[in-house]
């Protein structure tokens, strides 16, 4: 069977079209970074949690993988610095029920890059400063960086997590 000419004429106009299309996405111009300023400070600390994890086995969640991001309110980027972060785990009613302090050494092993941009990477083990054999709890989760210049960032609002079972 015999294809017409005019069959063949539409086959090379969609490949044509193809073509073009493909070479108008490497054409884009790519966007300048965001240079921040020299004299960053953090004033402000974020923290964002994954679910929890039960690294004993003994079906209690023990382990609090986060993402701290710490931020200059200057700058719309978070930033890296150098110092010490204090988490305090508290339950509804303000009774401490946990704290940590992580030195400015492991702060500083955390850095990652991530979509939002500088980024801390880290676990708090509850095991390490009390059982993770709780009943089940809604519990309050904030932290405190304290730079190695004095500076202070500290979360603005609690985070809610529960504990337990």
């Amino acid at each position: 069977m015999r294809q017409s000419p005019w069959h063949s004429l539409c086959v090379l106009g969609v490949l044509a079209v193809c073509v073009g299309l493909g070479g108008c996405v490497a054409d884009e111009p790519s966007r300048p970074r965001l240079k921040p300023p020299a004299d960053l400070r953090p004033d402000l600390m974020m923290i964002a949690i994954y679910p929890l994890l039960d690294d004993d086995n003994n079906g209690y969640p023990d382990t609090i993988p986060m993402v701290v991001y710490l931020w200059d309110d200057r700058y719309p980027l978070p930033l890296w610095a150098d110092g010490s972060i204090h988490f305090l785990l508290t339950s509804e009613t303000g009774q401490t029920i946990a704290e940590w302090d992580v030195p400015a050494d492991v702060v500083a092993a955390s850095r990652r890059r991530d979509q939002v941009g500088a980024a801390h990477h880290m676990t708090l083990d509850i095991r390490d400063a009390t059982s993770d054999v709780r009943p089940l709890a809604n519990v309050l989760l904030s932290g405190t960086f304290v730079g190695t210049d004095g500076t202070q960032a500290s979360t603005k609002r609690q985070l809610g997590i529960q504990i337990g079972f």
